[in-house]
């Protein structure tokens, strides 16, 4: 099978750098708290400008980048979906890197950097806009672990998804969307579901 996986949100846990790091920047500098703790990003967490959010990011992003650690047990899901003969492909919207700027080729070696050092082994990275619909769908993806909820509702018509648990998904609850809560329960689950169409084929 091939099989999709998001790096922000996924195999990082944005969540908690925003909230660790937004929380005291926009205190300090803008004298704001944090007003929708389920917002997916900086500007729904703080109801900021988009230029307070660039400035957070300014300064966030490498650190964000280069050294937020991957989530626990994501190496072990690459390792067993190669030993089961499956393929990985990451597919993500990270920032700057459809771009073809000097940013762009950065964060795209930024990007291959972090996944070499965290161990996370894959056959392609597929660096796309929001809409991964035609990724999806080029690829063949069987399953996508997401973590955005727009992009959920919007591939649960294509491919089969497992949400990768956060507050700004928690209100997802459409049937045929498993929900799990890190890559131990993600690999378990794989597993199953691998089982399953094994015994209907």
């Amino acid at each position: 099978m091939n099989l999709g996986l998001d790096i922000d949100g996924v195999l990082t846990n944005i969540e908690a750098f925003q909230l660790r790091y937004g929380i005291p920047f926009f205190k300090k500098n803008y004298n704001k708290d944090l007003v929708n703790e389920c917002g997916k990003n900086i500007k729904q967490l703080f109801d900021c400008t988009e230029e307070e959010e660039r400035k957070f990011w300014s300064r966030y992003l490498f650190p964000y980048s280069i050294f937020d650690k991957v989530r626990e047990y994501a190496a072990d899901y690459t390792k067993w979906a190669y030993e089961n003969n499956h393929h990985i492909y990451i597919i993500t919207s990270r920032v700057f890197t459809t771009k073809d700027t000097f940013m762009g080729k950065a964060m795209r070696f930024i990007v291959r950097g972090w996944l070499k050092r965290n161990r996370i082994r894959y056959d392609e990275i597929v660096f796309c806009d929001e809409d991964k619909i035609p990724a999806i769908k080029k690829y063949n993806i069987c399953c996508m672990v997401e973590d955005d909820p727009d992009n959920i509702k919007a591939l649960k018509d294509y491919t089969h998804v497992i949400c990768m648990d956060n507050k700004c998904n928690a209100h997802i609850d459409d049937e045929g969307v498993k929900r799990c809560y890190n890559f131990s329960e993600v690999t378990e689950y794989m597993k199953e579901w691998e089982a399953h169409k094994c015994a209907e084929e």
